[in-house]
């Protein structure tokens, strides 16, 4: 049966018109978005809409072009009305994600995502935190109080609260410094210990309250005076154990909104994985899911929306993504 799959990447996709266009974020989003279209291009009867910047090239002769910031919501809304399923890339900073993945249910099409309501929680590193420990997962403290930390020596971090990634975060050299930060940044900015082990993620497929575990992650993050960049991801390259297959379990059962790729940054420490965010779509990571497992990200989160059903992939190839450190606007 044909259907028609609109894929929606934010930065690529119009999301910035009428906005300054770092090439770094143009970059990532062109990854995405360019590896969702190869995967839906290979099912079978499936025609694809798209939108594209119009700075940007179009990577479907019929891709719609958004020019200016007025136009972008007639481009969506038409896409969206023409489609069957709609697959959504957007960053959670601002409800933004969660604003258009309710238009999509609000529209009445498949959703090939995370509800609106996990998205929200997600987008809140707070919020994500609470409903996680409740469900027995180890996460990072935070605290949104700057004259209430608690005294715990070493390193620190700050951050928005609804960042995306490293977005925004300080490394501080202690809870005085971080304290400073924490009233400088304003409202919707935590701060946290910074935890000793190393920076990983998890790229998982679920399926509302179920999770395949398809890569466990090396992160490499590279440190600038304060700030934090991720300038690398080695996709594949930790062997999975199973303490780390029971943790997807675990996220999935606590957000059981959660559908189609997610990624969930964690620190492996001495006593195990400690979650720090989730990402409720598609991460930068999952572009090389393809290669390193052979998945069809796109069919499998098909067949999670239409009955539940889960990928089994094989121990995955690793692969290196480097990312791009510049900031120039195009």
């Amino acid at each position: 049966m044909n259907q028609r799959i609109f894929v929606f990447e934010f930065i690529t996709g119009g999301g910035l018109a009428g906005q300054p266009l770092p090439t770094s974020l143009a970059r990532e989003g062109r990854l995405m978005r360019d590896a969702l279209l190869r995967d839906a291009a290979d099912i079978a009867g499936a025609e694809l809409v798209t939108l594209h910047d119009a700075r940007l090239e179009a990577a479907l002769p019929e891709s719609i072009a958004v020019a200016e910031a007025d136009a972008f919501d007639t481009a969506f809304d038409a896409a969206l009305a023409a489609a069957d399923a709609v697959l959504v890339v957007a960053p959670e900073t601002g409800d933004l994600l969660a604003t258009l993945a309710a238009r999509v249910e609000a529209g009445g099409r498949r959703l090939l995502g995370c509800d609106a309501t996990s998205c929200r929680v997600a987008a809140s590193k707070s919020r994500t935190a609470r409903v996680l420990a409740e469900a027995g997962v180890a996460v990072l403290p935070h605290y949104s109080d700057a004259d209430a930390l608690p005294d715990i020596l070493g390193a620190w971090a700050v951050k928005p609260d609804d960042g995306a990634g490293c977005d925004g975060l300080q490394r501080l050299v202690d809870r005085a410094a971080a304290a400073r930060a924490l009233r400088a940044a304003g409202p919707d900015h935590i701060a946290q210990p910074w935890l000793d082990g190393e920076a990983r993620s998890m790229n998982l497929l679920c399926a509302r309250g179920r999770a395949a575990l398809l890569s466990v992650n090396r992160q490499v993050l590279e440190h600038r005076s304060e700030r934090v960049r991720l300038a690398a991801l080695a996709v594949g390259a930790v062997d999975a154990t199973p303490q780390h297959a029971a943790l997807a379990q675990r996220i999935a059962a606590a957000l059981p909104g959660l559908l189609g790729p997610v990624g969930v940054d964690f620190i492996e420490t001495a006593d195990g994985p400690v979650v720090v965010e989730i990402n409720p779509r598609m991460s930068t990571s999952a572009c090389a899911l393809r290669a390193a497992t052979g998945l069809n990200l796109v069919a499998a989160t098909l067949s999670a929306a239409r009955d539940g059903s889960l990928p089994s992939t094989d121990a995955p190839r690793p692969h290196t993504l480097t990312l791009d450190a510049h900031e120039e606007t195009v």
